[in-house]
């Protein structure tokens, strides 16, 4: 009970306190990447809070000269502290619009840049990932959960039809991420949160230069199937 309290708190210490510093140097830099960096330090704080370990593997897939689509499976929030602490590539999040109304990590993920999608307007949506795909084509990754929100159980959802359009339309590489172990920290539903052992796996990127969008489908499968194979081993 201790550790999740004291987790909690953190948490909401580090949000109030690094938002607003990422806010102010927002200011002064407009691609987003100093503020990317205050944000890579929120997530390794949360995970180190909970005394949470992090593997990473295949960051030798990662060509730093290149912008990709990073797709990542989502087993717990804590997915989002992994990703953003051990990382090392600049990305920026498509996330669902209500998390930009949170104060603070709101205003920050807006003023680092952070693509909002209304998951509820299809017209609206279907801006969001033209915009992401064009922040794609102008070099800055972006990163998405294809299974739209956390998993009960740890197994891989069906991925929501529409997110590989931006891959399709940006024609950038795909880059499957798969994380192992979030779900122990904090379940969905749960508040409690416990120590775990996370291990983050980058597989080698999937070319889509030349694939017109309507392989979108098999598109989709193919990343999909990686991420289902390391699961399976985990």
């Amino acid at each position: 009970m201790f550790r999740t309290l004291f987790a909690w708190l953190s948490l909401l210490i580090s949000t109030v306190i690094l938002g607003t510093v990422a806010i102010f140097l927002s200011l002064f830099d407009s691609s987003g990447n100093l503020p990317h960096l205050i944000a890579r330090l929120w997530g390794k704080i949360q995970l180190a809070t909970t005394g949470t370990t992090v593997k990473i593997q295949g960051v030798e897939n990662i060509d730093p000269q290149k912008s990709y689509i990073l797709v990542s499976n989502h087993q717990s929030n804590f997915d989002i502290f992994a990703l953003l602490g051990y990382l090392p590539i600049q990305f920026r999040w498509i996330a669902k619009a209500e998390l930009f109304r949170a104060p603070f990590m709101g205003w920050a993920m807006s003023r680092i840049g952070y693509i909002a999608i209304e998951r509820e307007s299809p017209k609206k949506a279907y801006r969001s990932m033209l915009q992401a795909a064009e922040k794609v084509k102008n070099g800055v990754s972006v990163m998405i959960f294809p299974e739209g929100t956390r998993s009960l159980d740890g197994n891989l959802q069906p991925f929501k039809k529409g997110l590989f359009f931006i891959a399709l339309k940006s024609q950038a590489p795909i880059l499957p991420i798969t994380i192992c172990g979030t779900g122990k920290i904090m379940q969905k539903g749960d508040w409690r949160i416990y120590p775990g052992n996370v291990q983050i796996i980058i597989d080698p990127p999937v070319e889509t230069a030349g694939i017109p969008t309507e392989k979108e489908g098999e598109l989709s499968a193919r990343v999909r199937n990686i991420l289902m194979k390391n699961l399976s081993r985990s």
